[in-house]
């Protein structure tokens, strides 16, 4: 049924406005006019959208609300000229809100794909839209596996771009998803290493080390595509695993050592050569064979490095010494003030007997008081009297 121009023009003004007010009364006016509302909500713009994809796109929970009525699967399913669908257009948004709404009324929209393959939840998690990512897997995990054309998954570019916690969600919904090869041959690893968040990559060995030495249809592990992208730090945490191949040779006949030959000089070769060394990475042409300056190389290192971990060691006692040393000479300071003290508080106690002692000397003038006389007479002491002819001592 054919439209007349300004009712749907109208319509997408006001969806365009988040005017609800105004799309209900558009939609009353052309319900009461016998106007389809189906062939309404089917019109399209010159962009190919909808009244409804242009609300999903906006993010406007109402409008939508307002419109999904009347849609059915298929007519919700109408691409725009950007190959996008109106739920696909508000997962790859963000608009969590918006693609509840969806869920509710058609959960099989998870699965449902642009021409290239690309799922809904695949836009979300490249775009880091968390809630959306959780809300699409807690409606259909399965969707999960969905891979591109070109093979990869929604774990391959979100490991690549290095948002951890996607990365992390989608492995805690299904870790066998890490170890998925896209058309080249490269798991999620092989694409974390060419970023530069090490938390993605610890989270991928945490969920499976096997893909730490799995090789691409070029025989690269991911040590190899690390190297080659001058990335010192993913080349540093690779090392740190036992089970890694460090001299694993690919197609053309190339070690990570091989490639780090290449990488252009700087900071970043001399950390990587630095630490391949080190781990006793070796060129190609070398590799079964000893290489005797290679050893005596890494041999000098592990000297240096054990030098290095004594002096820190010796510092370490030095400083420790030092302390105990001053502990001591505050106590030996502390020993002789006290012994200061107490020898001077033993010398006035003797001083002050002895002063004592003078002014008490045996016998003693007295005063007869009751004659109000003068001093008469020393004291006795004992038998002894000082005055012969005393007769109180005679």
């Amino acid at each position: 049924m054919d439209l007349p121009p300004l009712s749907h023009q109208a319509l997408f003004a006001a969806v365009r406005s988040a005017d609800a007010a105004a799309v209900r009364a558009l939609l009353a006016d052309a319900e009461a006019s016998g106007t389809s509302l189906a062939a309404l909500a089917a019109a399209q713009t010159d962009a190919g959208e909808t009244a409804l994809y242009v609300a999903a796109e906006a993010g406007s929970e109402e409008l939508v609300r307002i419109l999904l009525p009347l849609y059915d699967l298929e007519d919700a399913s109408v691409r725009s000229r950007l190959d996008l669908d109106a739920f696909h257009v508000a997962a790859k948004q963000g608009h969590t809100g918006v693609v509840k709404e969806f869920l509710g009324r058609w959960p099989e929209l998870c699965s449902v794909c642009d021409s290239s393959n690309t799922s809904p939840l695949y836009s979300a998690a490249v775009k880091d839209h968390l809630d959306v990512v959780n809300a699409i897997l807690d409606t259909d995990d399965s969707c999960i596996r969905i891979v591109r054309k070109n093979g990869k998954t929604s774990l391959h570019t979100a490991a690549r771009i290095g948002y951890h916690r996607i990365v992390k969600a989608l492995i805690e919904r299904d870790p066998g998803i890490v170890p998925i090869r896209d058309r080249k041959g490269q798991t999620a690893l092989h694409m974390a290493v060419k970023g530069k968040n090490t938390d993605v990559v610890e989270e991928l060995l945490m969920a499976d080390v096997s893909i730490l030495n799995v090789r691409d249809k070029k025989g690269n592990t991911a040590l190899h595509i690390a190297t080659r992208k001058w990335r010192p730090q993913m080349v540093q945490l690779l090392l740190s695993y036992e089970s890694l191949e460090v001299n694993a040779i690919n197609s053309q006949n190339e070690t990570a050592m091989d490639l780090a030959d290449k990488v252009p000089y700087g900071e970043s070769k001399t950390e990587i050569i630095e630490w391949l060394t080190e781990a006793g990475a070796k060129n190609a042409r070398n590799v079964g064979k000893v290489d005797e300056a290679s050893e005596l190389r890494r041999t000098v290192s592990d000297i240096k490095h054990n030098v290095q971990a004594q002096l820190s060691e010796n510092a370490k006692t030095n400083k420790r010494v030092t302390g105990i040393r001053k502990e001591l000479q505050k106590l030996h300071r502390e020993a002789i003030q006290n012994t200061i003290n107490s020898v001077t508080m033993v010398a006035t106690l003797i001083a002050s007997i002895a002063f004592v002692a003078i002014f008490n000397l045996p016998g003693q003038y007295f005063q007869d008081v009751k004659d109000g006389g003068d001093i008469d007479h020393l004291g006795c002491l004992g038998n002894w009297c000082p005055e012969a002819n005393h007769q109180d001592c005679k």
